[in-house]
């Protein structure tokens, strides 16, 4: 098909919703050769920071993607929690390089929504996509060959053909509403709200710090920039409907901690805990908010959502190439984390806002000194980080995970094994599928990568790999998102043929 010809125009995937899950996901698609078309009805990128945090799993897809650096020099990470009552440092928790045999991205990191979007959206354009703004997805119709959807733009019409519908359009999803599916959970009743200010006071500058007193407690995170800071906290239960930072002012003075000289962006809102009944109907699938919201407890919105996108971009990669076996697999992956997610944020949350007598007790008194004391091993701290950054998400249940090899399952993440070159993450940026061996291959495993056309990856079996829980000379099948598909002990031609006949692209 020539480049120029019609043809070449229409789009292979409709994607609603230009945040970071649309951009993510129609990056991801556009390297691997799809077409893709995004429309969104605002007038331009989110100049809002809302959400900050980018943990370690998303690090590891932007390095997939060639952007792993970007992204570094574009945020900062912060190495210690700060918790304080009345003005009073209470605790600090070491939060500096917890991941460090488990990732290349061993901090907790910062990178606003606003920046996340930006570093996006200019790599979609280098590669000649972008984004419809002030463009609306009106309506659609699904049917066994694909999509036809109604645009909407300046009082104009255009109807397009495609052949999938990603609904990436956030907690109001028109996608989601059109497609009939609840989104089950509640509201809670208070209202919160955010400020990017500058600051300075006793304050730690580059700490999260947490303020906890009687009737409040506010969040203070490091953003790029000298006394930049994110603050987010409660509104009182007084204040009318139009509230302002002067609003919430006293409250943050009489944390003692802070002395706010300026505020970039303030606003309020209200906190949800839902995930939608079904992630897919036939051709049209949710991502991002469209699926699931929670609380901002431990910094997963944006995470999830673009861990959904890298979790379907391959699968609709091998669909529209005529292998659409794996996008059965999209609902049933990510829906379990993102209602586990909600539950558990939930629990967090419901004891940090909680005004009764005795959670306030817990909050202020008793949790600086637990906190001291409990996240003092090392290990505690590991567990929490490897939990905040989402290395810890794998798909156990999911058709497409088979076999153990060590203590690696089908579904769990490919371990991350430092080597002379840098590391096992290196050959996952081709974003296909592809084998790895830690020891030597067998000649029959030789063969069939070569006659597959599967990429092979051969690495030492050292102490790092054996840590990593892999078992020498034994055969990891890894999907393009670099979760395992398939384990086995050694190469077995009847299991491993099977495998690759359901699931491999042809």
């Amino acid at each position: 098909m020539n480049a120029h010809s019609p043809e070449a125009l229409i789009p292979e995937v409709l994607i609603a919703g230009a945040g970071p899950t649309g951009l993510m996901l129609a990056l991801w698609l556009t390297r691997l050769g799809v077409r893709v078309r995004v429309v969104d009805p605002k007038p331009g990128p989110t100049r809002e920071t809302r959400a900050i945090a980018v943990q370690a799993r998303t690090l590891e897809f932007y390095d997939q993607l060639g952007l792993g650096e970007e992204t570094l020099a574009r945020g900062r990470d912060f190495a210690e929690l700060s918790v304080w009552t009345k003005g009073q440092r209470r605790a600090t928790i070491d939060l500096h390089g917890l991941g460090v045999s488990s990732t290349p991205h061993p901090n907790l990191y910062i990178l606003t929504q606003d920046q996340n979007e930006a570093m996006l959206l200019s790599h979609l354009e280098a590669l000649g996509g972008g984004v419809d703004w002030q463009t609306e997805l009106s309506d659609f119709v699904q049917d066994e060959g694909g999509v036809t959807a109604t645009l909407s733009r300046a009082g104009q019409r255009e109807t397009l053909r495609a052949a999938y519908l990603a609904g990436c359009d956030g907690a109001g999803s028109a996608v989601r509403h059109r497609l009939g599916i609840p989104l089950s959970g509640g509201t809670y009743p208070q209202r919160f709200f955010v400020a990017d200010v500058t600051a300075t006071g006793p304050l730690r500058a580059d700490d999260v710090n947490v303020s906890l007193d009687d009737d409040q407690f506010l969040a203070f995170f490091p953003m790029p920039g000298l006394h930049h800071h994110r603050i987010v906290g409660q509104v009182p239960p007084e204040a009318g409907e139009s509230v302002t930072f002067e609003t919430v002012r006293p409250q943050v003075n009489k944390s003692r901690i802070a002395d706010v000289e300026a505020v970039h962006w303030f606003s309020t809102y209200r906190v949800h805990h839902r995930v939608a009944e079904q992630f897919q109907i036939g051709r049209v699938f949710l991502l991002g908010d469209a699926a699931h919201v929670h609380s901002p407890v431990g910094g997963q919105g944006m995470n999830t959502g673009l861990g959904d996108a890298v979790n379907l971009a391959w699968k609709l990669a091998q669909a529209v190439r005529g292998d659409p076996a794996a996008l059965a697999t999209y609902g049933p992956e990510r829906r379990p984390f993102a209602v586990s997610l909600v539950n558990t944020t939930d629990r967090v949350f419901s004891g940090v806002v909680s005004p009764s007598p005795l959670a306030r007790s817990i909050r202020n008194e008793l949790m600086p000194t637990l906190l001291s004391v409990v996240t003092r091993p090392s290990a505690v701290r590991q567990f929490a980080f490897l939990t905040l950054s989402q290395l810890r998400i794998h798909y156990p249940g999911s058709p497409l995970s088979v076999g153990r090899a060590g203590k690696i399952r089908g579904g769990d993440r490919l371990p991350w094994v430092r080597t002379q070159q840098g590391g096992n993450f290196e050959a996952l940026r081709t974003l296909t599928w592809q084998a790895h061996v830690y020891g030597a291959p067998s000649p029959e495993l030789l063969a069939w990568c070569a006659g597959r056309e599967v990429p092979l990856h051969v690495s030492a079996f050292d102490e790092a790999a054996h840590r990593a829980g892999l078992q020498e000379d034994a055969f990891y099948l890894v999907r393009p998102d670099g979760y395992i598909g398939l384990a086995a002990p050694e190469f077995e031609r009847r299991e491993i043929e099977a495998y690759a006949a359901r699931w491999l692209p042809n």
